[in-house]
């Protein structure tokens, strides 16, 4: 049994989800902390679940004392419904949350970004994930990896037309995503998953980003 211990925020979500059973599944480590805002259905050995209010993520900061946190927090416009409370998510938390792992100087920090993500894009949502991306980069954290997934396709709760037009795509004409377009092609969440966890054991030093098409290199 490894000694590592790993701290995960966005358990719920679909990459948080495929993340969550691969860490507590190695070998490689001994504890796994999540953030959640309401308990998972889920009981194992290695897991320590914590109920926060992450408009207060500065009260846990002991859990942030960790070697590798995960970062896999993210909304949708639809989900969010204002501008105001995507940035809170996107750009706050996960700005708080990287700040709190630099304090507790971590091994590394990995968070879901998206492709396309790019401070001076005309479109809000690739705007903040790039302007997120750039505080990021501003901290003084020793391995950073930042991760940006096309449309993710996986096991959802809800229908997404966007995610079955996608996988149609795929079948159909899968030419479209060749070239300077493959880091468009849909991706699964398990293998983004898997990219983050391959990535946090090598944990290379300074700052990486991968785009979806490299993701098969890591995993």
């Amino acid at each position: 049994m490894g000694d590592r211990t790993a701290l995960l925020i966005g358990a719920s979500g679909l990459i948080g989800s495929e993340l969550l059973m691969l860490l507590l599944q190695s070998d490689d480590y001994q504890h796994v902390t999540i953030l959640v805002r309401r308990e998972l259905p889920i009981e194992h050995h290695k897991l320590e679940q914590v109920v926060i209010d992450f408009k207060s993520l500065e009260k846990y900061e002991r859990y942030f004392c960790v070697d590798d946190v995960f970062s896999c927090l993210g909304t949708t416009m639809k989900k969010a419904k204002t501008k105001q409370n995507f940035i809170q998510v996107d750009y706050e938390y996960t700005l708080r949350a990287a700040a709190l792992a630099e304090k507790c100087h971590v091994k590394s920090f990995l968070t879901i970004s998206s492709v396309g993500a790019d401070p001076q894009s005309p479109f809000f949502y690739n705007r903040v994930k790039g302007e997120t991306e750039e505080a990021l980069q501003r901290l003084a954290i020793q391995s950073l990896h930042i991760f940006r997934p096309s449309l993710l396709l996986g096991d959802r709760q809800e229908f997404r037309l966007s995610e079955k037009a996608a996988e149609w795509l795929l079948s159909h004409m899968p030419f479209l995503f060749i070239g300077k377009w493959r880091k468009y092609k849909p991706v699964e969440a398990k293998k983004m998953a898997l990219a983050m966890f391959q990535a946090a054991r090598s944990c290379p030093k300074g700052t990486h980003i991968y785009e979806s098409d490299q993701v098969a290199h890591i995993s």
